[in-house]
């Protein structure tokens, strides 16, 4: 098969990943898919590049945040909250998602397939700086887009399978901001978990253990 029918082939699966709903809704009330997350990540990533103090690579960060979810169109998503409700789906995820990105692997010609698939699995092992940085705002802009919906209605949240896991994930601050210890980024997981609760708050959400 020629290399551009191979592009022209992996682009075609790309539309799979366009499709795969998340539990996030938009200010409008329409879903968002991973399509629109990978789109708004890439776009944080480019505004938080100018305030890190540690020397990256930018190019790498935003190549990450492309292949990062691309799994997930033939795997589909399994949530933060189901995960935590259900440990056990931690490992299922990622059995299908390794066989989703070998499947996606062979679509490419040499030498993107490996690149697809190394780049996808430097930020499964969060190993590097610039794969920590993504999945740290990978998490962030997820937290930060819970609470668009009308203004900041999160009682949808409610609504999702195990949504209650979702309150007590937006008040909690993520390890990984912590370890990479750049001032713009925890400033930003700080500004996200403030409005996360004023939300919180305004909406007479209550969960156990935390008073809203």
């Amino acid at each position: 098969m020629k290399k551009v029918d191979k592009i022209v082939n992996f682009m075609r699966s790309l539309e799979e990943v366009c499709i795969v709903q998340r539990d996030l809704l938009l200010y409008n009330g329409l879903i968002e898919n991973d399509a629109m997350h990978i789109f708004k990540l890439s776009f944080l990533i480019m505004l938080i590049r100018p305030y890190l103090k540690q020397e990256v690579n930018y190019t790498k960060m935003l190549e990450l945040a492309l292949v990062h979810d691309i799994a997930e169109g033939k795997a589909g998503d399994y949530t933060a909250a189901n995960q935590i409700a259900n440990p056990n789906l931690k490992e299922e995820k990622q059995l299908k998602e390794i066989k989703a990105i070998k499947e996606l692997k062979k679509l490419l010609p040499p030498p993107l397939d490996k690149k697809i698939y190394n780049l996808y699995q430097e930020y499964e092992k969060k190993e590097t700086l610039e794969a920590k940085i993504v999945s740290a705002l990978d998490k962030l802009e997820a937290n930060l887009q819970a609470n668009q919906y009308k203004d900041g209605d999160v009682r949808y949240w409610k609504k999702c399978e195990n949504g209650e896991e979702y309150y007590k994930m937006a008040l909690k601050k993520k390890p990984i901001v912590a370890e990479i210890n750049e001032k713009i980024i925890t400033d930003l997981e700080k500004t996200i978990i403030s409005l996360s609760s004023e939300n919180m708050k305004r909406c007479k959400v209550k969960i156990k253990d935390k008073k809203c």
